[in-house]
């Protein structure tokens, strides 16, 4: 699928501890940007990168993906904030990330927004591979 406009939202990093399987968001606040990637139509680039020019020492990260070598998938096990996971199959290279957007509901912080559920649906949508 060809990416005609760069897809865009405000998400951070997190920081995963497998010993006491706690996940930390990282202050910062960040976007996501995807857009298409020069190397051809099954080709997109994943930035990650802060929304602050002023922080010093975060630099963006960019990632080149491949539609269907990855998966993005909301990691239900958090439950202090809505937390999803890029993960390669190809490699087994996971990313987490918050996204910063507000939830109305302050009763369950890990809920998903409509906004968040659109992001899912245009990503998976997105990075499945054409047959």
């Amino acid at each position: 699928m060809v990416l005609s406009s760069p897809l865009k939202f405000k998400a951070g990093k997190v920081d995963y501890n497998e010993e006491t399987k706690v996940y930390t968001p990282n202050p910062v606040k960040g976007e996501i940007v995807i857009s298409q990637s020069d190397e051809g139509d099954e080709f997109y680039l994943f930035v990650w990168k802060p929304r602050d020019n002023t922080v010093s020492g975060i630099d963006s990260e960019e990632l080149l993906v491949i539609a269907g070598d990855v998966t993005w998938k909301k990691v239900k096990s958090c439950k202090s904030g809505r937390v999803y996971m890029l993960t390669f199959l190809s490699s087994g290279a996971k990313n987490l990330f918050w996204m910063q957007d507000i939830n109305q509901d302050e009763n369950d912080l890990s809920k998903e927004t409509d906004q968040d559920k659109e992001i899912y649906r245009k990503i998976n949508e997105l990075f499945q591979e054409n047959e």
